[in-house]
């Protein structure tokens, strides 16, 4: 079975004759550089270390060690815009093409410049965004995928993330977006609006070059602490699912994908709105956070509306577990998840700076062996 088909039958919840394997290269299920870089030693592989997304430090995998780790999946990309280019300030520090400013901070770049902190009404209107149909972004894109498509049986996915909460937090600062939300909720919301037209915008360009080519494509939003709701649930159902729904529809009236939403923590509380919404698969199904260690009854609760990505335990067993019991956490997940297709092994998010390559290693080869 080709990856291709095994990864489409896994998102049609049918049976493949394994799960799929996602090492990522993307924003939400890469590898960071640190952790790239020892697995490359170990490995005995050469490579130049590549950063595709400076932020979060995430490094661009060599082809024969997504092969070693039987990556089922490519990932492709749009560009940035024209004039855009990542320029760094004497004290490290650089800014996106929105205008949010980060410096480096460990193993991470964080946010130390919000554009739109201390706005009003006025302020979030007028503020200029970027282009989203800019022509540049798209350059060559299309023949790019359509060489990768026939080329190779690998499954396609569309990297660039749509994403209505967290890059309108990072554009007013976090505290003060979640002040307002309950106290100036017309300021957030005409920014979310706004946000939500420029990735319709967006992605009714990218996904009529490259939407017959790829199987999924990606939102990016945050909702659960690691004990429960981020949000309020009443505000997140009033404000951001009716948004959410709006934007799948639109994606999936304009290409035949599936809709896969990354969302750290503890988000059990949300799963029927995100289902209810138009999203098909969710990541990462924290496995160490509340709620979130039960695959049989996450399984059996869900399994029929959503598509699951990892469940792993990524904050314990992934990186300071045993090769053994990184095993044992893998297997357990397959065996409640994966029967009757709709479960896609991954990291869990990245794989982060201190997983050791024993264990990505264990990981991805328990997942190819299992079948």
């Amino acid at each position: 079975m080709t990856s291709r088909v095994r990864f489409r039958m896994a998102l049609n919840h049918e049976q493949p004759d394994r799960a799929p394997i996602d090492v990522g290269q993307d924003f939400h299920n890469g590898v960071h550089e640190v952790a790239y870089r020892n697995l490359l030693a170990y490995l005995g592989e050469a490579d130049e270390i590549r950063l595709y997304d400076q932020m979060q430090h995430l490094a661009v995998v060599k082809e024969s060690v997504l092969n070693r780790l039987h990556a089922d999946t490519r990932y492709v990309f749009a560009g940035a815009p024209a004039g855009f280019t990542l320029e760094f300030a004497p004290d490290g520090s650089w800014a996106d093409e929105w205008g949010v400013r980060r410096k480096p901070c460990g193993y991470y770049d964080e946010a130390c410049f919000h554009p739109l902190a201390e706005c009003d009404l006025a302020a979030v209107r007028a503020y200029r965004f970027p282009d989203p149909r800019d022509p540049v972004r798209f350059d060559g894109l299309r023949e790019r995928v359509g060489k990768l498509h026939e080329s190779t049986d690998y499954a396609l996915i569309a990297g660039n993330p749509a994403t209505l909460f967290y890059l309108t937090s990072e554009l007013v600062g976090f505290q003060e977006y979640m002040e307002k939300l309950p106290t100036d909720r017309i300021v957030i919301e005409t920014l979310v609006d706004r946000m939500l037209e420029f990735w319709i915008e967006f992605f009714d360009v990218y996904l009529g070059l490259i939407g017959d080519k790829v199987e999924m494509v990606w939102m990016g939003d945050d909702w659960g602490t690691q004990q429960g709701p981020i949000i309020q649930p009443q505000l997140f159902s009033e404000i951001f699912i009716p948004r959410y729904r709006q934007f799948c529809s639109f994606v999936k009236q304009r290409a035949k994908v599936k809709i896969a939403l990354h969302s750290c923590g503890s988000i059990r509380w949300a799963l029927d709105d995100f289902a209810a919404a138009g999203i098909d698969v969710i990541h990462p199904l924290q496995g160490d956070a509340a709620e979130m260690g039960a695959p049989e009854e996450l399984k059996r609760r869900f399994g029929k509306q959503l598509v699951f990505y990892s469940n792993l335990c990524n904050q314990t067993v992934i990186p300071h577990g045993t090769p053994e019991q990184v095993k044992q956490d893998v297997l357990r997940k397959m065996h409640a998840l994966a029967p009757g297709g709709g479960y896609v092994v991954s990291g869990g998010h990245n794989i982060q700076a201190d997983v050791p390559p024993e264990n990505i290693i264990s990981l991805f080869d328990t997942a190819a062996a299992a079948g």
